[in-house]
């Protein structure tokens, strides 16, 4: 049959990116130095670099090799999946995204109570033929911080909220799970999915003893992060949705940055 992409273009214009997206597919992922596997459901999205000289890519090729590779991955995984679209789209460059809900098992900090909780996670892939791939991963991870100016302030109690912190790593050498230790420790208190009363207590009095900016909460992560992989490249934000204002609170920081 006629392969209409095959024909030539005219126009001489390339196409930075062509192909698919939010294709819904489930998954189980499986992080660094991580066996446990719990399901989720991803959102990919498939591009490839188009020449200029050619009418199109060959769209179908892209769920076929989503089913080929799904539905076990690991990050390893992801980079070999995008690896293989240069080869079956007979490309130069190629782009896999991947946006999921990673599931995880969390105790309570007095009664050790177990719950499921979750964090979002964005996994950005691009390769080029003749080079590594270049690996962006963003893990999305509520907190909690307390304002230390309201504590100061006050006669008594101080205005808390709930956070979120973007941990983005490039190339990463440290876990999912790694990286929900650091956010936990860069902020006034870690948040359960279950609690008790006794569990309440202590998230309320820890938040209280341990006040947070969201300059502190990207500093504290920054710090952590440079101390479990020195050589590692790494943006950190927060974002505060606060409880006394109409507006959120926000900070970045980026490992470039550090001196």
């Amino acid at each position: 049959m006629q392969d209409t992409q095959n024909f030539l273009d005219n126009r001489k214009i390339k196409i930075a990116k062509v192909g698919i997206k939010d294709v819904k597919y489930p998954i189980y992922y499986q992080d660094i130095n991580n066996i446990s596997q719990i399901p989720s459901v991803a959102d990919f999205s498939f591009y490839v670099e188009l020449p200029a000289d050619k009418k199109g890519t060959h769209m179908s090729r892209f769920p076929t090799l989503l089913y080929e590779f799904a539905p076990f991955f690991s990050l390893q995984k992801f980079e070999e999946m995008s690896v293989k679209m240069l080869e079956i789209l007979e490309c130069n460059k190629t782009f896999l995204n991947a946006d999921f809900i990673y599931f995880y098992e969390k105790e309570a900090p007095v009664s050790k109570i177990k719950g499921m909780t979750d964090i979002a996670v964005s996994i950005e892939i691009a390769v080029t033929r003749n080079e590594t791939a270049l690996t962006k991963i963003s893990l999305r991870i509520p907190i909690k911080s307390l304002c230390p100016c309201s504590k100061a302030i006050s006669e008594f109690g101080a205005h808390s909220q709930r956070s979120h912190m973007t941990i983005t790593l490039w190339n990463p050498q440290i876990s999912v799970l790694d990286c929900i230790e650091i956010a936990d420790n860069s902020a006034s208190s870690a948040i359960y999915p279950v609690l008790k009363r006794a569990d309440e207590k202590y998230v309320t009095e820890k938040a209280y003893n341990n006040p947070r900016f969201v300059e502190d909460l990207v500093r504290e992560a920054a710090v952590l992060l440079k101390k479990k992989s020195p050589n590692l490249r790494f943006e950190v934000s927060a974002e505060n949705f606060e409880s006394i204002h109409n507006h959120n609170a926000y900070a970045i920081v980026r490992s470039d940055d550090i001196f």
